[in-house]
C-alpha cells in the first residue's frame, strides 16, 4: 500500500474522499488497499488526512497529497473516512479509545 498525506480544513477533504470512493468501486478486487483516515491538528477544524492506495499511479491522482512512508502514518487516528473494517482494525486505533483505556 502507498500512503499520501495532506492537511485540509473543514470539508475540503470531500473531493479526495469522493475520488477514493470512485477508485474503490472501479477496483473492487483491491478494496483492502483503499483507506482514508485523519488526525486532528492544533488548529480547530483542520486535520491531517492520510490516504492509502494500491500504487503510486493511484496516489498521483490525488492533488496536493504528498507521499509518506508507512512509518509516517499514525497508528492512532481521530476519524475514519473510508476503509474495510478488518483492514482498519489491523492497522489503526481510535484516539478516544486510547484515551479511555489510559484513564481506566
Amino acid at each position: 500500500m502507498v500512503w499520501g498525506k495532506r492537511r485540509l480544513a473543514g470539508l475540503d477533504y470531500m473531493p479526495a474522499m469522493d475520488l477514493l470512493g470512485s477508485l474503490l468501486m472501479a477496483n473492487p478486487a483491491l478494496y483492502l488497499e483503499f483507506m482514508m483516515v485523519s488526525t486532528k491538528t492544533s488548529k480547530p477544524l483542520v486535520s491531517d488526512y492520510y490516504i492509502g492506495v494500491p500504487s503510486k499511479a493511484h496516489l498521483a491522482l490525488f492533488e496536493g497529497f504528498d507521499s509518506v512512508g508507512e512509518i509516517d502514518v499514525p497508528n492512532v487516528i481521530d476519524s475514519l473516512q473510508i476503509a474495510d473494517a478488518n483492514a482498519f482494525k489491523s492497522r489503526f486505533e481510535f484516539a478516544h479509545n486510547v484515551r479511555r483505556s489510559k484513564s481506566a
